[in-house]
Formats: C-alpha cells, structure tokens, sequence
C-alpha cells in the first residue's frame, strides 16, 4: 500500500540537469538549503536484493548523478551531488544523502576559464584570474569562470548566472597557481564586510517533454531581498514554534584575520566593537586563520570587520518552525529574505514582532511534515 507524501525525490544527471528516475521513499526526506554554502539532502529507499536494487545501483553514483528533493509537483527544496554512501547490511532501508550543488564549486580549483593546459602551466600567468567591479560582479565572474571552461571537458554545470552590471570599487586577483577551490573562494568574497549573499535556488523545468533540474544563482547587494515587506508569521498560528539558545558561541568584541607571512612579517587585518567596550563588554577576541594566503590588507580588514559584526550582534540563536502551506508558503521565499516573528504569550520573549534574516530553511525526520525549520540571523541595518 502505498503512502501520500508531502515530498517526492527524482534523480538527475549532475552536469545536464537532466532527470533520470523518479523515486519511491520510505520517508519524507530531510533537506537544509542555505546562503552561502552548498546545504544538503537526505533520503530513504527500499532495498528488495532484486530488480529494485539494481535500479539503485544504477543511480547512485556519487557526483556523476544527483538527487532533488520537492515539496508538492514542482517546488524544488534542494538538489544536489550524491556523496559517499554505505548500505546496511542489517537492514532495507537504504539511506543515500548529498549536497546543494554548491559541493562540486567545493571541489574544484579556479582558474581562468581560458587556461589551456595542453599549452600552459598552471603557473603560467593565462592561468589567473583579474576581475574589476562590484563585489557581486565578482561572486558572478567566479562561477561563470567554474563553469565555462574552454578547453576542459566536464566543467559544465545547469548553472543559470544572473546579468549583473560590472560597475567599480574593487579587484580582486585569482592566481592558478594557488589551487584553491573555487566554491572556497566564493564563500571567501560573501564572509568580507557588505559581502554578497550567494545562494543557487534549484527549480524544475521542462524542454522538449524532458524534465530537467537547473540551478539560478541568485547574488545579494549586500542581503538577497524580497520585493515589498517582510514575510510575517504570527506565534501559534503560522509560526508553530520558536526556540532559543543562549551563549551557543562565545562573543568576542575584537577580530583579527590571518593572512599572508609568518613571523614578524605576518599580515593580518583588526577591526573592535568599540560601542560595546564603551557599554561595558570586556574585551574578547576572536582570531581567524582561514585565510593564510590573503595579501591585501583592505580585504583582510574587511573580514575582520564583518566578523566582529557577527560575533557581536548575535548572543542568541533562534530557530523558528513554521508551516508550509500557509501564507506565506514556502514555495514564495527563499533563504536571505527578511521575516517578522509576531511573538504573543511567548513563555521567554514579552510581546512584541521580531525581524530576523532566514539564512536557511530545512526539514529534519523530527519536524513534522507540514512544517520547516527557519535558521535565523541577526543583522545590523541601521
């Protein structure tokens, strides 16, 4: 007998997009679809030793296939590469879990998408990368050269990249010769001070009666926004429920950033909170050293600046259950918009409405199927 789900899964050919299989779950499958990073899936399929075993085995293939998970007909949560799996041997139930795509940008070094290795070394100079303007531009020109590589085969991804206007004010220089991995490098440029939120929504589409899984790039300036007011959701009604965690991460009131050099000769970037010293906070640190081969003292500066930010504006972590279907549905938002919390006989909050920015939204097995968890975050706006 079969179960009416909420969710169903399919799985698709990682660099086309193209859908393969549909799925028949167990359960209703966990996801987690996130700003700045790649989130990631988790789902359960039966096991018979047979015919339906050797489908399996057909589609579970880490990288090369990738599974999509969608709320109703067309709603895509999250879609992304298979990772590693291990069946198990006392049981049926096999549980295959991936990543948004944002994974294979994670595992891939940037270079200039023109770099010919046939030709030239990846110390040669065609390998780097130079891009002049805004920060989102930026974000944009990193994917764009992840993705269009025109002398290597397998870079390309169903990657829609947004139109976004050069314009000025920054440089940044990727050298070949680094091997950093793109999607680091992207995450890199969302962290610094008025950092870009960054977040590929996955969607459905059809062309030609074939059903494909693409991915738009969405890029903030600085926050990923929606268009007219915040999403509002009201205590005990559309907001089911609201938890809160004290001290989950120390504070600190000073940053300091690593860079390039050892020794005396050590490059590194500071920024204070200097009205929270003045408020009586003492003085805390917070020390960064993932990003050793930084060179530009403006950027470290600036890292170290949108880290005090974060450390200082957020003692708290909220996480908010709201239902699916009600307005506003979840298939009208996505991760970095803006919501109000309408908090009313809340045991710990007095009354009153609460903005926050969901930087995630997920499903776990312990949320009930009509509802999804809100990851909030504090942000300074004034």
């Amino acid at each position: 007998m079969s179960t009416e789900r909420e969710y169903s899964a399919m799985v698709y050919q990682t660099t086309t997009g193209r859908v393969l299989y549909d799925l028949d779950l167990l359960a209703e499958p966990d996801w987690s679809a996130l700003i700045n990073d790649a989130g990631g899936w988790k789902v359960a399929v039966p096991l018979d030793g047979g015919p339906r075993t050797a489908r399996i085995r057909e589609w579970c293939v880490p990288d090369r296939h990738s599974v999509a998970v969608l709320r109703g007909d067309d709603f895509v949560c999250q879609a992304g590469p298979i990772t590693p799996y291990q069946p198990d041997s006392e049981t049926t139930d096999f549980v295959v879990s991936g990543k948004g795509i944002w994974d294979i940008l994670d595992r891939r070094v940037l270079h200039n998408a023109g770099w010919n290795p046939a030709t030239q070394r990846l110390t040669d100079p065609a390998a780097d990368i130079t891009i002049n303007g805004t920060l989102p531009y930026i974000a944009r020109e990193i994917v764009n050269h992840q993705i269009n590589m025109s002398y290597i085969s397998g870079s390309n991804l169903p990657i829609d990249l947004p139109t976004i206007s050069p314009g000025s004010g920054n440089t940044r220089t990727y050298h070949g010769y680094d091997q950093a991995y793109g999607g680091a490098r992207l995450r890199e440029l969302t962290q610094v001070d008025q950092g870009p939120d960054v977040f590929f929504q996955p969607y459905l589409t059809t062309v030609n009666g074939q059903r494909y899984i693409r991915h738009r790039m969405l890029v903030g300036s600085p926050y990923l926004v929606q268009p007219g007011v915040d999403l509002r959701f009201f205590y005990r009604r559309t907001l089911t429920k609201l938890d809160i965690v004290g001290g989950i991460k120390p504070g600190a009131v000073r940053s300091f950033v690593k860079g390039a050099g050892q020794d005396a000769g050590q490059l590194y970037g500071t920024a204070t909170a200097a009205d929270l010293i003045d408020a009586g906070w003492p003085l805390t640190d917070d020390v960064d050293s993932s990003h050793a081969d930084a060179s530009v003292q403006s950027t470290l500066d600036s890292w170290a600046t949108a880290n005090v930010a974060l450390s200082s504006s957020q003692p708290e972590q909220w996480q908010a259950t709201v239902l699916a279907d009600a307005d506003p549905q979840l298939s009208t938002y996505n991760p970095g918009h803006f919501a109000t919390y309408s908090a009313t006989d809340h045991h710990y909050l007095p009354d009153g409405n609460y903005r926050w920015r969901v930087i995630g939204i997920s499903r776990t097995s312990t949320t009930p199927r009509d509802r999804v968890d809100h990851q909030l975050q504090a942000v300074r706006t004034g």
